[in-house]
This record gives C-alpha cells, structure tokens and sequence, in this order.
C-alpha cells in the first residue's frame, strides 16, 4: 500500500481481508471480533498510523464537536474579549469553535447561518449584528432564519431579547451600570450631562441612552436634547460627534459616551481645544476595553464582566447541547471603573 496515501477504514479492512464494519469495531472496542482479525486490524492500524477521521466518527453519533459563534466584525475590542473567553471555555470541554465575521448586514448573517447549519455544528453563539436593531420588523428574514435554526440546534444569544425567540441568553444589565455611573457624576459634582453616540435603532445603544436620561434625572444632572449627537461607534465617530456638541453655546459640564472607543475620540477634541478633562468637562464611556486605560487621561466607563459574560455562554452552550433545551436568560453586572476623565 502507498504509504504517501492518506489511509482510509476501507484500505485496512481489504488489506485485513475483513469489512469495514469490523474494523470499525475493532478499533472503537465495541462489538465482537474475532482475536485474530483484531490482531491483524491492530497490526495494520500500527504500521500505517491510521487514525479515524474525527469527524464522521462524532457525526455517527450525532454530534460534531463544534459550535458557531456569529460575530458581526472584529475591529471592535468588545465581541472579541467576549470570544476569546468562550473558546477556551469550549476547548476545554472537548469543542472546536468556529467564529464568522458578520459584516453587520443581514445577508451575510443569514448566508452564515446556513453554512453552520450545513456544517452540522452542535450549537450556535449569536452576538450583536442585526439581533441589535430595535425593530425586528426590518429584520424579518434574519429573526425567522433565527427561529428556525433554534428549533433543530440550539441557538444562543448575547442579547437581553433572547427569550422572545424562544433563546437562552446572556446579557448586560445596563441599568445598573447606568445608574452607579451617574451617581458617581453627581457625587463629584455634576449639574449636567450629553451624551455621544449610538443610534435609536440600536436597541443597546437605545437601552443605555434612556437609562442615563432617567437616573440623570433621578440624581439631578440636567439633560437638554441639544447635548445628545448619534455617531456610530469608533473614535473618529466620537471626533465628529463631539465637534458638533462643541457648536453649542451651552455645555454639560459631563459628557457620557456609548462606548469607550467613542469617548477617546470625544476628548481627543475636548483636549486638542484646550479644554481640561475633567476640570472643564469629564467624559465617560462604556464596555471597559484597553483602550480605556491606555488613553490619557484614563477614562471612567461602565466595566463589562467579560469573563463571566463568555463563561456563561459556554455553560449555557454546553448545557444545550447535552439536552437541557428550556430556555434561561442570565444577566451581568457590570460596574464602573473610576479613572481620571471623572476624577483628576
């Protein structure tokens, strides 16, 4: 036999002289075969180094030893850290997990969901994306791709609305971190708050705005609609999105971001016009990656639990594919990290 080949079950069974069958249970120890074709199976699986093919092996039994994780993109710190947590959580429980790069378009999200289904993958991560859009109505497509795939695989969400699909999920409880956030401004002294960035028809960004809006009020920061400009969510956003807060002939005295990469951006311009943070103005932002510390001066900002966020994921993952099918929905604290935006 040439031994540059790749080897299959079947050149050993006919090297063996017995069916494929055979040696399949030769080799699984499951199932009767006789001393001596075991010998001869063990002695040709030894001489050309076979190994079974993973793969069918787990298919066989129903399961392939993987699962999707559907991201909408990469450039962002926070869908990432939330990643890197689950794979090793995964990989420690014996699973390869494959991630997909969204592009934050519904087609290219639907078109990946059918290539993990046709991948036969054990389950399916969905995080951000089209699942972020507030009206689902716009995303028909995308949320009926969704339910139909949940009912043959399980399909699990970071999204707070996972249970209305009939999904388990793991999400952020932004009221909390909204509310020691603002109660810290107003400790320091804050009259007033902005707030940068985001869009209504991102339902988190949506969530985090109205959230600041009611425990500004509760804890007395003044909030006018002219001190909120929507950007999209990277730090030339928050540039622009600042430039245009700074037209007003009034400011809030602490400028809230919707996340941390919008607010470096923001006080990259507070400070290139002289102003002093937080003397002059504070920044705040969200999500709590590197970014947050590496800036100067360090920014305050809502900390996401991503350890805990992505180790949630994998048991929830797990628990599913092994059988428990009913659906739970975990919340996250996350808190706030007091730097010097806030607190120089």
């Amino acid at each position: 036999m040439d031994n540059e080949k790749k080897i299959t079950i079947y050149d050993i069974a006919k090297e063996a002289g017995v069916s494929a069958s055979q040696v399949s249970r030769a080799i699984s120890g499951k199932g009767y075969v006789s001393e001596e074709n075991r010998a001869r199976i063990s002695e040709l699986v030894e001489k050309y180094n076979y190994r079974p093919n993973a793969v069918a092996r787990n298919l066989q039994k129903g399961e392939s030893n993987t699962v999707g994780f559907l991201i909408p993109h990469v450039y962002q710190e926070y869908f990432p850290l939330v990643y890197s947590v689950f794979e090793r959580e995964m990989t420690a429980r014996g699973y390869v997990t494959i991630v997909f790069n969204g592009k934050s378009t519904p087609e290219d999200e639907i078109r990946n969901l059918n290539l993990l289904e046709e991948l036969r993958v054990d389950a399916v991560v969905i995080i951000g994306g089209s699942l972020d859009f507030a009206d689902w109505e716009e995303r028909n497509n995308y949320v009926r791709t969704i339910k139909d795939l949940n009912r043959k695989i399980p399909c699990i969400l970071g999204n707070e609305r996972a249970g209305t699909l009939s999904c388990s999920g793991v999400y952020v409880n932004i009221d909390k971190g909204a509310e020691e956030l603002v109660r810290h401004l107003a400790e320091k002294g804050h009259k007033s708050m902005g707030i940068i960035g985001g869009f209504r028809s991102v339902h988190p960004s949506f969530r985090l705005q109205e959230s600041l809006k009611k425990f500004g009020k509760k804890y007395g920061l003044e909030f006018r609609p002219e001190w909120q400009v929507f950007s999209s969510y990277n730090s030339l956003d928050g540039a622009e999105a600042m430039r245009e807060l700074l037209k007003q002939k009034e400011l809030p005295t602490a400028v809230c971001c919707i996340n941390d990469e919008i607010a470096v951006g923001a006080m990259g311009v507070a400070l290139d016009r002289g102003m002093r943070v937080p003397e002059d103005i504070a920044f705040t932002g969200f999500d709590g990656v590197d970014l947050s510390r590496q800036f100067r001066p360090q920014l305050t900002t809502i900390q996401m639990d991503f350890e805990t966020m992505g180790s949630k994921l994998a048991e929830l993952v797990y628990n599913s594919i092994k059988g428990e099918r009913q659906v739970t929905d975990i919340v996250v604290d996350p808190w706030v990290e007091i730097r010097q935006s806030t607190n120089g």
